[in-house]
């Protein structure tokens, strides 16, 4: 158990190292708030589009099983999505608080941290099986997630859905999936071109979360609730893999592809949605504080659902 532990820490640290250098160029006072926002935009536009489309643009093309297996995983998420923000309402939290908090219990971080465990642990075939989770991350349960910030910033409802397909990263995963299933290339050079930015869009993302750690709270803004972010990792760490568990189990897709979602379902909150919550001005702090408190946590339960998932895994 402890190489498996060994080997998931060192996977999570590099993600707290860069959060760490956002925190600490804010306390030293050589990134301010707005410099911090320059950083938000560069990965809302640029950074996290470009790595959408460079990776989903290679998963190539699901069979009718692992769509299953993909729907149940998206059927849990936006559940999971849609009871926590009714359950902020019977806490009395703001729109904002409901809408940050479903998001961040909702989406995950299977691109960066959750799929290289994966191949680490389970191998890389069952890694290019539930490669597609990441698509159902970044389209289906971002979109919602975009909507409910949408809504809670004074949008109608309809207006909200609408506009979460033109959000750039929602576009971006759907480009890159339309180009895997229509089995084509970008151009060489404007596929190195993405390329390149697509390495920068989780790095500069964690130093965008750490500044925004660091920055003090501007005056009027509500602080967030300890139990908003304790219930958005709680949901994020244990309801969602129990749940993806139990839902994939009754599909027709591989056992592989079912062990391997459970795994990324594990995945703490995704650096994504604090990016979008800054973009939205919609519980960003709340959001910053969440994806943290997941990722630290996850140190633990990504290699205690990799200890318990492994052996299941083996022939």
């Amino acid at each position: 158990m402890l190489p498996l532990v060994l080997d998931v820490l060192t996977r999570v640290w590099p993600f707290f190292l860069l959060v760490g250098a956002g925190l600490a160029l804010t306390r030293l006072r050589l990134l301010d708030a707005m410099m911090a926002q320059g950083l938000s935009a560069y990965v809302y536009w640029v950074g996290f589009p470009a790595l959408l489309i460079h990776s989903l643009s290679r998963t190539g093309r699901p069979g009718p099983e692992l769509v299953a297996g993909l729907a149940a995983y998206a059927g849990v998420g936006l559940a999971i999505i849609a009871v926590v923000a009714v359950a902020g309402r019977a806490l009395g939290w703001s729109k904002a608080e409901r809408a940050g908090t479903a998001m961040a219990s909702g989406v995950g971080n299977s691109a960066f941290l959750a799929l290289p465990i994966a191949a680490a642990v389970l191998g890389a075939e069952t890694a290019r099986l539930v490669a597609g989770i990441v698509a159902v991350d970044f389209v289906i349960l971002t979109a919602a997630g975009v909507a409910l910030l949408g809504w809670a910033a004074g949008r109608s409802v309809w207006r909200s859905v609408l506009q979460a397909f033109r959000n750039p990263v929602v576009a971006a995963a759907l480009t890159g999936i339309g180009l895997a299933l229509l089995d084509l290339a970008l151009p060489e050079p404007l596929d190195r071109a993405v390329g390149m930015a697509a390495a920068s869009g989780s790095p500069v993302g964690l130093v965008a979360l750490g500044a925004a750690l660091g920055l003090r709270q501007a005056e009027g803004e509500a602080a967030p609730k300890t139990s908003a972010v304790l219930l958005a990792a709680v949901a994020k760490l244990a309801v969602f893999p129990l749940l993806a568990w139990w839902a994939i189990g009754l599909t027709p897709a591989p056992p592989a592809f079912r062990i391997g979602a459970t795994l990324l379902a594990a995945a703490p909150t995704a650096v994504n949605v604090f990016i979008q919550t800054r973009a939205y001005g919609v519980f960003p702090r709340g959001a910053a504080r969440a994806v943290a408190l997941s990722t630290a946590l996850s140190a633990l339960t990504l290699a205690a659902a990799a200890l318990l998932l492994g052996p299941a895994a083996a022939p």
